[in-house]
């Protein structure tokens, strides 16, 4: 897949600056690094292999530029971003192309800015950039934002007067500060959070959040919550005990009953604090007498856990609609020391894969009760929601979510799981599997990032995989890939077929002639212009395997494992797309899924990440279903392909396998990626970049088929959040969009 993306940012990080230094870098594959500064107010303070931090003592305040040109031939060679921080909160901010060549910033910082860090990917060639950065009034940073906006716009055939006569007319109508912050979110939208000098997710609170408040008539839904004590309940504990009782107490939903589970002694402070509270719906039993109503909905919470004052209502309203649902989740965040709200988790609909690598449900969930299970009072959450999951099969309509944060989970309750809460679950998920013959043979727990790698039965006999590599010419990078294939690759039963299109080196032909004496390789000719669609659909009807495995000419092997995993992922009956872990060169990722609606169509997950980062909510880590996956390395079921028809040849070039991944995803396979088949991609080398009026107006009208087929998933992808950026591939908060209580604006014309 070829996708278009904005210039990659380089990365920053909080500042004060007023001289123009140099850093010359020259980055190797070791991770060594040579830096050089000049200029008397900075120093440098903690060069690493992948960055350098900068100190001042003449911190400023107030509105700054910063700039940095570089010696790069394109600003894609610069992967990172640079990160603003403001105290001690941190929020990844893209610097902006603002020619080639010259990567750029204006913002605001209400504090002193007293650090400077620059983080890059690993380079092998030898890099100068120059930084400048300096403080600016303000109608200097104004008038230069509306000049870069202006650019923009004009570079996308827009009106380049637009940003000019909107700000003048926001100024005039409403007021300055109105048309500054329109301006502010225009050139990037989340700046508005810096300039109000307050974290990123306080701002899209006061902001974005939508109103919990709900018109729907009372619904009599019984909700029961279980809260299981210590045995050495402590005082101390009474305030967190004390907390969720009266987010309980505060529903607008009234039936609810609060079940305190202690099987030792109750202390007297705990009988006297239920004695002030006097509330007849909170019950002190043991686990033994617990009584389970199978007309109610369960959850189960921990000390200082709370709900949002009308959660229980939109959980009984959704039950009242959706008689169907075995559970019932939403999104949630934490309370800190200090009771702010931070580290929301905004998750995916239902995501089964997900779920058996790591509970991304938490503990905001109710489960109905009619799939109550009293074991579940002594088992841990994660394997709750397994069971609740997987005990009967059941499709994406009887797990409900809530894309709201309903609960608030206390931040003193986070633990990891003990070792018997761990063999709890790796047992649970391997019973719970049992009856498939492609089932859950084992389950490794990844001590580091705490989640579970489920592994599959490799069905036998192994089914024969055809591994399809288009090329044109590329010699070096084609033999690459198909050696490290015969090398590394332990997996026992598979063919590899080239794909020749329109070759004329003579090299390579000759090549071609010598490897095809390679008992499992064979080499097709394709005679036509480059289609990677039809290249594709005519290797797959001259290959043998019952699994297809598409993989671009520029990537390499890295791991033995990489093909055998795929096979037992795409050998369930459930699954239709297999995704790999992809990096470049500099061992940052490529590709690890396809959300759609990035970039207005669709981008990868987690692009520029560390190899080693766990990524959003641990989602760079753990296997799971996503809406597509990139053909530069994809397995399918040879039936399933051909079932949808193969690939779409009127996209010949972008988004194919997209097109492709959803119509199997339609057709009712879970489409799914995992990071434990990992390559390097050196993404498309042999064919070039799209640089050529005809190649630019092809991919538009690629574009527009791709949005006017898949409108609805492109505006919604299940698999992400809607309250998520969509203008970066990093998962942070969606600030892009912001809807004003003046509405004057939108209905009057503009001058």
């Amino acid at each position: 897949m070829s996708s278009k993306t904005p210039s990659q940012p380089l990365i920053f990080s909080a500042i004060k600056p007023q001289k123009i230094l140099s850093i010359n870098k020259q980055q190797r594959y070791d991770g060594s690094i040579q830096a050089q500064l000049r200029t008397r107010y900075w120093h440098l303070t903690q060069p690493n292999a992948q960055s350098v931090q900068l100190s001042t003592t003449r911190a400023s305040t107030g509105w700054h530029r910063l700039t940095i040109k570089h010696t790069a031939k394109s600003s894609d060679s610069i992967q990172d971003a640079v990160i603003l921080e403001l105290g001690q909160d941190q929020a990844p901010l893209t610097l902006i192309e603002e020619k080639p060549g010259k990567l750029g910033l204006i913002f605001y910082s209400p504090t002193p800015i007293e650090q400077l860090q620059l983080h890059w990917p690993a380079l092998n060639v030898l890099l100068t950039a120059s930084i400048n950065i300096k403080v600016i009034p303000q109608a200097r940073a104004c008038l230069q934002m509306m000049n870069l906006v202006s650019r923009r716009d004009k570079a996308e055939g827009g009106d380049w007067q637009r940003i000019y006569r909107l700000t003048r007319a926001r100024q005039k109508r409403v007021n300055w500060s109105f048309a500054l912050e329109r301006l502010i979110q225009t050139y990037h939208p989340v700046l508005i959070a810096h300039k109000l000098h307050q974290s990123p997710y306080l701002y899209w609170q006061q902001h974005f959040q939508p109103s919990m408040i709900t018109n729907h008539p009372p619904r009599t839904t019984p909700m029961v919550a279980w809260l299981t004590l210590p045995d050495n309940l402590l005082l101390e504990n009474g305030k967190l005990l004390q907390r969720t009782v009266q987010s309980l107490i505060k529903q607008t939903h009234q039936h609810w009953q609060l079940n305190l589970v202690i099987n030792s002694a109750i202390p007297s402070w705990l009988g006297a604090l239920l004695k002030v509270i006097d509330d007849p719906r909170i019950t002190v039993i043991t686990t033994a007498d617990a009584d389970i109503s199978a007309d109610a909905w369960h959850c189960f919470l921990q000390l200082g856990d709370t709900w949002s004052a009308h959660a229980l209502a939109h959980i009984a309203e959704q039950a009242t609609h959706h008689s169907q649902a075995r559970l019932i989740y939403s999104d949630h965040d934490e309370f800190n020391a200090i009771q702010t709200r931070q580290n929301p988790a905004f998750k995916p609909d239902w995501n089964p894969d997900l779920l058996k690598s790591h509970n991304y449900i938490g503990r905001a969930v109710f489960f109905n009760g009619q799939q109550f299970n009293h074991t579940w009072l002594t088992q841990p959450q994660h394997l709750r929601c397994l069971s609740a999951a997987l005990q009967n099969p059941a499709t994406a309509d009887n797990y409900l979510h809530i894309a709201e944060v309903l609960f608030h989970q206390a931040y003193s309750a986070y633990k990891r799981p003990s070792a018997n809460e761990r063999q709890q679950v790796q047992q649970g998920l391997k019973h719970l599997t049992a009856h498939d013959p492609h089932r859950i043979v084992r389950v490794v727990f990844d001590k580091k990032h705490q989640v579970y790698h489920p592994i599959y039965r490799v069905p036998a006999p192994h089914p024969l995989v055809s591994i399809i590599i288009p090329t044109r010419n590329g010699l070096a990078i084609t033999r690459q890939c198909v050696e490290s294939i015969l090398r590394l690759t332990s997996y026992p039963h598979y063919q590899i077929i080239i794909v020749n299109n329109q070759s004329d080196c003579p090299q390579t032909l000759a090549w071609f002639s010598e490897i095809s004496q390679h008992p499992t390789i064979q080499v097709l000719d394709f005679d036509a212009d480059f289609n990677y669609s039809a290249i594709n659909n005519f290797a797959v009807q001259h290959s043998q395997g019952e699994l297809v495995c598409l993989l671009n000419n520029d990537t390499e092997i890295i791991h033995s494992s990489w093909l055998t995993e795929m096979v037992r992922q795409a050998s369930r009956p459930e699954i239709g797309c297999v995704g790999a872990k992809l990096l470049f060169f500099d061992n940052t990722v490529q590709h690890a899924g396809v959300i759609l609606g990035i970039w207005g169509l669709a981008g990868h997950a987690h692009k520029h990440y560390s190899m080693h980062s766990s990524g959003y909510q641990k989602r760079l880590v753990c296997t799971q279903n996503y809406s597509a996956v990139t053909a530069a390395c994809l397995m399918v079921k040879r039936s399933i392909y051909q079932q949808i028809g193969g690939l779409d040849e009127q996209l010949t070039v972008a988004f194919n396998d997209v097109d492709f991944c959803l119509k199997v995803q339609q057709a009712g396979y879970h489409n799914l990626w995992t990071p434990r088949a990992m390559l390097y991609h050196y993404e498309s080398k042999s064919r070039g970049k799209d640089d050529t009026p005809a190649k630019q107006a092809r991919e538009q009208q690629e574009i527009a088929l791709m949005r006017q087929r898949w409108q609805s998933l492109i505006q919604h992808d299940p698999h992400y959040s809607r309250h998520l950026t969509r203008h970066r591939e990093d998962f942070t908060l969606r600030l892009e969009e912001h809807h004003f209580e003046v509405e004057a604006l939108s209905e009057k014309p503009l001058p």
